[in-house]
């Protein structure tokens, strides 16, 4: 556990060069998780505000998960994703923009997932279907001190990425 916080804090570093949400997940003070569909039980219990960091969005489950908070619980969720990941064909980035969510294109070199500025869920499984392997695992944390290095950064890289208009789908 040890080594999942430091590579916790080793992200938080990387990204610079609250209330808890009524429904918890289980286990959440530190978890390591196994597939996208343990990420995505994170993501469905957003209540209020998804911060979402992705090199590709290419996981069915959390696509949907993501859809379900913006368009049946009307969370505010903003994504951030590289320029590759927005134009990418299996990216759903630009549906998500479509249902609602506030998307980016710039510097995401991690994969992210905050969820109501409590639990922190970090690691490849937020961007891919299945744990490449000799890959660091994917691990949800929780408590608002520890997820606030996470938010403060992950606004100030929002706020430099380019805004993705879903309007330009219909061009």
């Amino acid at each position: 556990m040890v080594r999942s916080a430091c590579r916790a804090f080793a992200l938080a570093a990387a990204l610079l060069a609250g209330a808890a949400p009524a429904q918890v997940p289980p286990n959440t003070e530190a978890r390591i998780l196994a597939t996208p569909n343990d990420v995505a039980a994170y993501i469905d219990a957003a209540q209020s505000e998804l911060l979402i960091s992705a090199y590709m969005l290419r996981v069915q489950a959390i696509a949907e998960a993501v859809r379900r908070a913006v368009v049946e619980r009307g969370v505010q969720t903003y994504i951030l994703t590289t320029e590759a990941g927005l134009h990418e064909g299996a990216s759903y980035a630009k549906s998500l923009a479509l249902a609602g969510a506030f998307v980016r294109s710039g510097y995401a070199n991690a994969d992210l997932v905050i969820v109501d500025r409590y639990y922190v869920v970090q690691g490849p499984l937020v961007g891919v279907q299945s744990m490449p392997e000799g890959m660091e695992p994917t691990f949800a944390m929780s408590g608002s001190e520890y997820a606030s290095t996470f938010v403060t950064l992950f606004i100030d890289l929002f706020n430099a990425a380019n805004p993705y208009d879903p309007r330009e789908v219909a061009r």
